[in-house]
């Protein structure tokens, strides 16, 4: 097998949305009692519940960049890092939520939460592509 696969892009661009991710921030907080319209924005970098997640899974999708000769593996550690990223979708939204429930405050998305679900499209497509890898490695064995 060689690195130009296509679940290997597929790995990089989750990679890239994570980092983008990890880099701006996922929403913003106004605080209506004390100064209506101004809001304030949340980074990842500061909040420890989504920055580990966030981090490992970074680095656990570079690690499966690299397992391309041991499909099984690879599959195995881009599914750690697809519960990963799912576990932070329901941290962001929580976290957002419970803001949002506290009095005084709104609590409102960034555009640039909808790289979280698209890390998590790419984590999906690259799981696909290595069962068919896996599919055509077996059928190659039955042939010999």
């Amino acid at each position: 097998m060689q690195i130009q696969r296509i679940q290997s892009l597929y790995i990089f661009f989750a990679i890239i949305a994570m980092a983008i991710f990890l880099i701006v921030p996922y929403g913003e907080v106004a605080n209506l009692a004390v100064a209506p319209g101004v809001a304030e924005p949340l980074y990842t970098m500061s909040e420890y519940g989504i920055l580990i997640p966030t981090a490992a899974v970074i680095i656990l999708l570079v690690v499966a960049l690299f397992l391309f000769r041991n499909l099984s593996l690879q599959r195995t550690v881009v599914l750690i890092c697809l519960m990963l990223t799912l576990s932070i979708i329901a941290i962001v939204c929580f976290a957002l939520f419970k803001i949002g429930k506290a009095e005084g405050f709104e609590a409102i998305f960034s555009v640039w939460d909808i790289v979280v679900p698209i890390a998590a499209l790419f984590e999906i497509l690259a799981v696909s592509g290595i069962n068919h890898d896996i599919k055509l490695l077996k059928s190659y064995n039955r042939l010999r």
